[in-house]
């Protein structure tokens, strides 16, 4: 990182781009301002409210931010990512775009680093898996497929 952006902090970032048919899901690393993490992340995820969950990945605690509000938008909504079980009332659905970074020991939003951005790669691919065999199973509303 240079010396301009040493303000900045990494995190891995999902933004959709919404057609009138389509979504498409576009994903990376993004640089966020450390003492303004919260106006960058409301621009990223594009919402009034922002949601925060802890998960686990490869033994390393991470945070996504998220809209809190994504069920109450217009239009169709996107699943982009399911954290828990498989099993109805065993997980939790995000919709549309989101943040991951960690948490510091006080608490405060840190980046992440280039080798935990592509163990989280990882598991967004398999979350894409995980997202199917929900929406298979009929965990979204609508009918199961066998």
């Amino acid at each position: 990182m240079t010396e301009e952006n040493n303000n900045k902090m990494m995190v891995y970032a999902v933004e959709l781009i919404k057609g009138e048919n389509v979504a498409i899901s576009t994903s990376g690393i993004r640089y966020v301002s450390k003492d303004n993490f919260l106006h960058d992340a409301y621009k990223i995820i594009n919402c009034r409210l922002v949601d925060c969950q802890c998960f686990e990945y490869k033994g390393t605690e991470y945070d996504v931010w998220f809209d809190d509000e994504f069920f109450f938008k217009d239009g169709p909504i996107c699943p982009t990512l399911i954290l828990g079980d498989l099993e109805p009332d065993a997980f939790t659905l995000i919709c549309d775009n989101f943040i991951i970074a960690k948490c510091g020991e006080e608490a405060e939003t840190i980046g992440i680093t280039k080798e935990e951005a592509n163990d989280l790669a990882t598991f967004l691919r398999e979350n894409t898996i995980k997202l199917k065999q929900a929406y298979d199973k009929g965990l979204f509303g609508g009918k199961k497929t066998a």
